[in-house]
Order: C-alpha cells, then structure tokens, then sequence
C-alpha cells in the first residue's frame, strides 16, 4: 500500500458445513525497507515498536533477580532498611542482591547491576553504582553505626521468642584496620592479620547481627559485649554458644543479666573435671540412660554454684558446703555418648597410628626438637627412645592413653533453666552458625578483606551481611527441595537463563523452562503480567 509493505500470515482451515477450505488472515506488521524485518502491530503506542534490530537491543537476567527479590521479601529487609537507613532503604538493598547473587569485589557492582534486573525491580534505575561511587557509599554505611544497631535491633526482635547462636570467625586483611587487623590464630591458616567478626543468628541461622573485634581477641573475651548488646535488643533473650565461650565469670554475667544459655564446659576447672570423675564409673547404670533424637546417652544431673572472688567468679560443686551460701546456681547436665567416645578413640588412634608410622626408627640430630615438632599435638599422647644406633622407637603415654579413655565421650552441658532434652535441642543448633559462617567464607567471597579503611570495611562487611541473610535463607529453602542436585548456585544460574529483552523501550520475556518454573515454584515465585518499567540511565 503506497511505499509501505505489510506482513500478513494466511492460513488455511476447514470448517464444518462449509465445502471449501476458509482462509484466515492474520496481520502480523509492517516490513521494515531497510532490514526486511517486521515490525509487529502497535502494542502500546506508535512509539513501541519490537523488532529485535540486530545491535539495538539488550538482554538482563530476570529469573534470578525475581528470586532473591522474593527472599528479600520474605524476610522482610526492605521494610527493615527503611526503618533503620530511611531513603538509604533501596540504594542498600539493591547492593545486598548483588552480592548474594553475584559475590564480586565491590568495584565491579556496576556490572552485576548492569547484566541484570536489579535497579528496574527495586525501583532506582538512575542510581550510579560505579567503583568511585561505592567507595563513597562504603564509606557513609561504615560511618552510620547508629543506623546499623537499628537494623540489627529490628532483625533480633523478629526472632523473639527463638535463641539466638553467637560465635567467631576471623577476616584476614593486608592493613592493620586502624588497629584491629591483628596477628593471631588464623583460622584460614593464611600468614596473614586478621580481624574477628562476631555474628548472631537464628537457631535456623538467618543472620541477625554481627560486630568487628580485634584479630588476636580470644572468644571467651567477646562474649560480654556481645550478651550486653543483644540484652538490649530482646530482654531475657536465650543464647546458644560452642565451649570457647565458657567461663564461670561469662555465666555469671549472663545470669546476672536474666539470658538464659546453653554451652558445653571446657575442662580447665578442677570442679568440672571432678564431676566427669564422679560420673565415669556410674555411665553403665540404667538408670541414667535417656534417648535424645534416637540416641541413647548416660546423663546425670548434677548442680553447679557461683561465687565471686577477687579474680572473677568460680564453679561450686552441689556436694561443697559452700554451695548452699551461692546466690547463682546452674544445672550442669554430665553426659556419655558411648558412640563418640568409640569414634573419638578410633579417629585419636588413627592419627597416634600415622604419626608412629612417620617416627618408627628414623634417626635426627637433634631427637628432642625433631620430635616436638614432628609430633606436634600427638606428643601429648607419644613418648619415644633411641636405641643404640641412635633410632627412635615410639611407644603411647600409657597415663595420657588412660586419662583419655575415661574422659573419651563425656562432655558437660550447662545451662539455667533448660531440662536436658530442651538443651540438647537448642545446642543441635549449632551447626547453623557454623553454616553461615561457610557460606561467608565460601560463597560471598568473605575470606579475605581488600580495603585499608577501617570505616569502609564496616561498611563492606555490612553488604556482605545482608547478602548473607538472602543466601542463607536461599540455603535453608533449597535444602529443604526434592528438586534433584539443586544447590544455590546452580539455582541462581538456571534462573537466570529467564531473560528480559529490551528493544527501545519494549520489554518481553523470553522462554520460561521447566526448570524456572519449579525454582519458582519452590521460592513462592509469583511472575508479574506488566513488568516495572523503571528506567536505566547508563
């Protein structure tokens, strides 16, 4: 028609009653004269025309976008943000997304939010997101500590009523952080300094709050902060804690404070390896057994008091005639798992039966300091002599080998009020921590610190921080799936194969697999009809 061609499809069907086939036309466009490529019927206005002009459109992930956005809802962290960092709100999460899909150094976000649809979603297409900016913004979250306690307050008052897990990891950093990258323990066996950060979760272990301490701070030493700090939050709240933590005057502290707590006894008080003694000969007696989540343990209740002296505070056994002048009293519930201590046995004797391997008749210059670091922690448990040739024969400390048997599979559990079941749940726990703490590490890039502020570490670890909260609940759902191999990662990667193709202003999806529509599915995943139109301005 004129200078213009149009596109028709003509298809040919028949109907019934009629003796000819009827031939249907289906306007399909106009061709355009310079490509040949069609370009399909008015969809919103003259203006919105798609015809994937080869070089004039782009494509952002979308499937994975809708997925972590549907997890940030879940748990409520937009509300969260705004409350806490106020227009901040979206700028934050939008970088949080980033991270927990694309855990990249900071200086590359802008291509994380570049390849996906993150800003539309959010709503902040025209926000800039490049390496000069996020030093900036880095730097305003380091300095918003007030903020941070707010977001961390509304976080613990979510989980009222639940026990909170506290424990350390360390961050190994090239600066000294303003004097918090310390030398210490590495516990990433890298020769490196290192900061320790704190961190709360949930007894699932979503994230709730965390706090930087210097490198060589033992864990014992930040327990105080922590359980004055998360008192404050949630008032008579219960605290769940590894042996690291224990100390009479850490339990006299909490209990002072109305946490309640669960931690297991390390065995450096001479009241607590008195009780271990007094319960070794009775662990076959039936009448100690009790069966927790399908396993039988020998238990006995015993009764521990707290005095104060001028060091500190102390333990006092129920059977001490002290006891009865002690104002703070816990149970300490003194246990024997005999599985463990066969597993304990046969993983000590494995090790001891290398080490002899390793020893047996070799010969050194210098015998003594060759076998203290040869032998390392097994020397607690080796003893060797040279015969006269000058070879070492190694042979077990039969009082240490001993020593080990009677205490192997026994552990002490303290706690307040809990009965022994309740407390055995509440330490089972504890694994999630450490489930958070591996996904940190591992998968949100968090072994390693790269910047020399201290502020603006604050603030990169507190990205992280929220990234962890949408990884670890994506980890507690996809855990949870029969989806077969699913994992978080390869979720993320196979929903982010459903796309946005964006032709000059016109949004289409492309092809949602079987695969999408089960992640969806299993996050809750609802597809809008319209898609947000917000507006990316490079």
């Amino acid at each position: 028609r004129g200078d213009k061609k149009y596109a028709f499809r003509s298809t040919s069907r028949r109907e019934p009653g009629k003796k000819y086939p009827v031939t249907v036309k289906e306007y399909l466009g106009v061709v355009d004269p310079e490509t040949g490529a069609i370009i399909p019927k008015k969809v919103k206005s003259e203006s919105l025309k798609f015809s994937l002009k080869d070089g004039s459109f782009r494509i952002k992930d979308y499937g994975n976008v809708m997925v972590a956005k549907k997890v940030c809802d879940d748990i409520s962290l937009l509300e969260d943000l705004s409350l806490s960092f106020g227009n901040a709100d979206k700028a934050i999460m939008c970088l949080a997304m980033a991270q927990a899909m694309s855990p990249t150094p900071f200086m590359d976000t802008q291509i994380t939010l570049e390849s996906t649809y993150i800003r539309e979603i959010i709503g902040i297409g025209e926000m800039d997101f490049s390496s000069q900016r996020m030093s900036e913004i880095t730097q305003m979250l380091g300095e918003a500590g007030n903020c941070m306690e707010d977001l961390f307050t509304l976080r613990a008052k979510r989980f009222a009523g639940d026990r909170f897990l506290y424990d350390l990891t360390s961050q190994s950093t090239y600066s000294d952080l303003g004097g918090f990258g310390e030398w210490g323990k590495n516990r990433d066996g890298e020769s490196l300094r290192q900061i320790n950060i704190g961190l709360a979760t949930s007894s699932k272990g979503d994230p709730i709050a965390f706090e930087i301490f210097p490198g060589s701070v033992s864990d014992i030493t930040t327990l105080e902060r922590f359980a004055s700090s998360m008192n404050k939050k949630v008032p008579g709240c219960t605290l769940v804690m590894d042996r690291g933590f224990e100390s009479a005057s850490n339990a006299a502290m909490m209990m002072q404070d109305s946490i309640d707590f669960v931690m297991p006894a390390t065995v450096n008080s001479k009241v607590i390896k008195r009780l271990l003694t007094d319960f070794a000969p009775e662990v076959s007696k039936p009448e100690y057994d009790r069966i927790h989540d399908g396993h039988v343990y020998s238990v006995q209740e015993r009764m521990l008091g707290l005095k104060e002296t001028e060091d500190g505070w102390e333990y006092i056994s129920d059977d001490d005639p002290e006891f009865g002048s002690c104002g703070l009293r816990l149970r300490a519930y003194v246990c024997f798992d005999s599985k463990k201590r066969s597993d304990d046995e046969q993983e000590l004797k494995m090790a001891l039966a290398a080490k002899i391997k390793e020893l047996e008749g070799k010969k050194f210059d210098n015998p003594v300091k060759s076998f203290i670091k040869k032998a390392g922690w097994t020397s607690k448990y080796l003893e060797y002599t040279l015969d006269d040739k000058g070879k070492m024969h190694i042979e077990y400390k039969n009082n240490a080998m001993t020593f080990f048997r009677n205490r192997a599979g026994m552990f002490i559990m303290l706690t307040p009020r809990m009965d022994w079941d309740t407390a055995m749940t509440a330490y089972d726990t504890r694994n999630n921590v450490e489930m958070a703490f591996d996904i940190f590490k591992n998968e949100l890039d968090g072994k390693r610190g790269r910047t020399g502020d201290p502020v603006r570490a604050r603030g990169r670890l507190f990205i992280k921080f929220l990234a962890l909260m949408i990884r670890v609940r994506m980890q507690l759902t996809v855990s949870e799936s029969d989806i077969k191999g699913l994992t978080v990662d390869n979720m993320l990667m196979s929903s982010s194969t459903y796309k946005i193709i964006d032709d000059r202003g016109l949004k289409v999806r492309n092809e949602k697999t079987k695969r999408v529509r089960e992640i969806f599915q299993l996050f809750g995943v609802e597809d809008p009809a319209q898609l947000p139109m917000a507006e990316v301005k490079e």
